[in-house]
């Protein structure tokens, strides 16, 4: 069975409620198709780590997430920290380290579709 090393980084406010969730569902869909498996490694940069380190992610932070196979990365920001500093300190170096040039969600929903699902 194949494992993928996933980098979690729940990042701040809504984050570190919506990453768990959303691993349930990703640790669900492996179980189902039952030919690979996730192993989580968390970070906790951001702008908590910030507030703490003067800094929002460790030092060799980029060579860390480059021995794994994705990234799951939560929401970032804090009204205690100003937004250049978490653009420049931790969304912006992954993005462009790892060539991430869109930050898609996926929404499922039914509301007026007549009973179909529609993807967003």
């Amino acid at each position: 069975m194949t494992t993928y090393r996933i980098a979690v980084i729940p990042g701040d406010r809504v984050g570190p409620e919506v990453i768990p969730a959303a691993w349930e569902v990703l640790r669900a869909a492996a179980e189902v198709h039952g030919g690979f498996w996730l192993e989580a490694v968390h970070y906790d940069w951001g702008c908590g780590y910030y507030l703490k380190t003067g800094r929002m992610m460790a030092e060799d932070g980029l060579d860390r997430l480059r021995e794994s196979d994705a990234i799951s990365l939560g929401a970032v920001g804090d009204p205690a920290v100003p937004d250049h500093i978490s653009l420049w300190g931790l969304l912006l170096p992954i993005r462009q380290t790892f060539d991430f040039y869109v930050k898609q969600h996926a929404l499922l929903g039914w509301g007026n579709s007549g009973g179909r699902p529609r993807i967003s």
